[in-house]
C-alpha cells in the first residue's frame, strides 16, 4: 500500500512537471513560426478610362474581352474581343450538323452559329450582330454592344496579325443600328477559316480574332474619336499579370497583346485611315445611311441646296413637280461636295399648294 502510493505521487509529480513544460514550451514554438508574407494581388491592367463611364469584362488572358461604354451616350463605346465566334463556313457545315443532332439525339453545340461565306472579314461585319446574340456569346458578356445592323462601308486590307493559313486581317469603316439609333465607327478583326474535320460534328468551322472597335453616333466620329484614341491607347497590360498568362497559357495564346501594348498600334492604323478617308467614301456612307433611315435627298441646282425627304417622296414630286410650292428639284447626284451637305428638312420646306 506504501509503495502504490509512492509510485502515485511520483506519476502524479511527473505528469504535472510534463504539463508545466508544455506551457512552457509552446508558445516557444509557435513564436518561431513566422506567418507568409501577404502576396500582392496581380493587377491585370491599368486604363486611363473616364470615371463615369462603364467598364464590362470577361474572361482571362486570351479571353480578356472588354467592353466600355459612356452611359450619356451609349453609342459612343470602345470594345476589344481577343476571340469572336465561332461561325460556320458553310451551309453544307451547319445543315450536317443539325441532322446529326436530330437522328443521334444528341446535342451539338453552337448551332446558333451563323454562316459565313466565304469568311472573310468584311462579310465578318456584316454578321456581327449575330454573333453577339448566339447563347455562348450572351452567357460569356451578358453587357456587350447591342448592335442589330452593320453595314460596311469601307474595307483596308492589312497585313495578317496571325500566322495561320488563309488568315486575313482588315480595317473596316461601318455605319450601325442600336438602340434604334444610327450610329458609325472603325473596327478591326483577322477571320481564321478551320477547315480540318469538315464533315464532322463541331467542325468546319471559323474564328474572328482581336475585334476592336470605336463607334459614336453617326456623324459624330470625327468629333469623339480622339478621345476614343486617349482611351484606348492608355490601356497597358499589368507586367506579373501578363507573366502569369505566358506561363499558364504557353501552348495556345496567340500573340494577342504583345507587350501589352497591342492596343496602340492597331488603333494608330485605323485612326490614319480616317484621316485619310476619301470624298468618294464619305459620299458612299451618306447613301447607306439614307437607306438604313429610310429617306431619300433632291436638291435644288439653282441653289445647291439639299433637302431631306421620306422615302418614295421624289418619285411621287418629280411626277409633277408644278403641285409644290418649289420646283426645280433633282435627285442628287454623285457629287461628294453635295453629299457632304447638311440636308435641310424637305418635309416643312417643300409642300403641295
Amino acid at each position: 500500500m506504501m509503495n502504490l502510493t509512492i509510485k502515485s505521487r511520483h506519476f502524479i509529480s511527473l505528469l504535472l512537471g510534463c504539463l508545466l513544460f508544455s506551457s512552457v514550451s509552446l508558445p516557444v514554438v509557435l513564436a518561431a513560426k513566422k506567418p507568409p508574407k501577404p502576396t500582392a494581388p496581380i493587377i491585370p491592367y491599368t486604363w486611363a478610362k473616364p470615371a463615369d463611364w462603364i467598364l464590362t469584362q470577361a474572361g482571362d488572358c486570351d479571353t480578356l474581352t472588354l467592353f466600355l461604354r459612356n452611359p450619356s451616350e451609349p453609342l459612343q463605346q470602345l470594345f476589344f474581343f481577343p476571340r469572336f465566334g465561332p461561325i460556320y463556313m458553310t451551309q453544307e457545315q451547319k445543315s450536317n450538323d443539325t441532322q446529326y443532332a436530330i437522328f443521334s439525339g444528341q446535342t451539338v453545340s453552337r448551332l446558333d452559329m451563323p454562316v459565313i461565306q466565304p469568311l472573310t472579314p468584311q462579310n465578318f461585319a456584316h454578321f456581327l450582330p449575330h454573333v453577339l446574340q448566339m447563347k455562348t456569346m450572351r452567357e460569356f458578356l451578358p453587357e456587350r454592344p447591342d448592335l442589330r445592323v452593320v453595314e460596311p462601308i469601307a474595307t483596308y486590307p492589312q497585313k495578317p496579325a496571325l500566322e495561320y493559313t488563309d488568315t486575313q486581317t482588315a480595317i473596316i469603316r461601318i455605319l450601325f443600328v442600336q438602340n434604334n439609333q444610327l450610329g458609325e465607327g472603325i473596327i478591326a478583326i483577322t477571320t481564321v477559316p478551320s477547315p480540318e474535320f469538315r464533315n464532322a460534328p463541331d467542325g468546319g468551322i471559323g474564328m474572328g480574332y482581336m475585334l476592336y472597335g470605336l463607334t459614336a453616333p453617326k456623324g459624330e466620329l470625327k468629333k469623339h474619336l480622339p478621345a476614343l484614341l486617349d482611351i484606348g491607347r492608355s490601356f497597358k497590360l499589368g507586367t506579373e499579370y501578363e507573366k502569369k498568362c505566358l506561363k499558364g497559357r504557353a501552348d495556345d495564346l496567340p500573340k494577342l497583346l504583345p507587350d501589352g501594348k497591342s492596343f496602340t498600334p492597331v488603333l494608330n492604323a485605323m485612326a490614319l485611315l480616317w484621316e485619310k478617308r476619301s470624298p468618294t467614301e464619305d459620299m458612299a456612307a451618306e447613301k447607306k445611311a439614307d437607306q438604313l433611315r429610310a429617306v431619300e435627298r433632291l436638291y435644288l441646282p439653282s441653289t445647291g441646296d439639299v433637302y431631306e425627304f421620306p422615302l418614295g417622296f421624289g418619285a411621287d414630286y418629280l411626277r409633277q413637280p408644278e403641285q409644290y410650292n418649289l420646283t426645280g428639284l433633282r435627285p442628287l447626284p454623285d457629287e461628294p461636295e453635295l453629299w457632304r451637305k447638311m440636308p435641310l428638312n424637305g418635309s416643312k420646306a417643300v409642300i403641295k399648294k
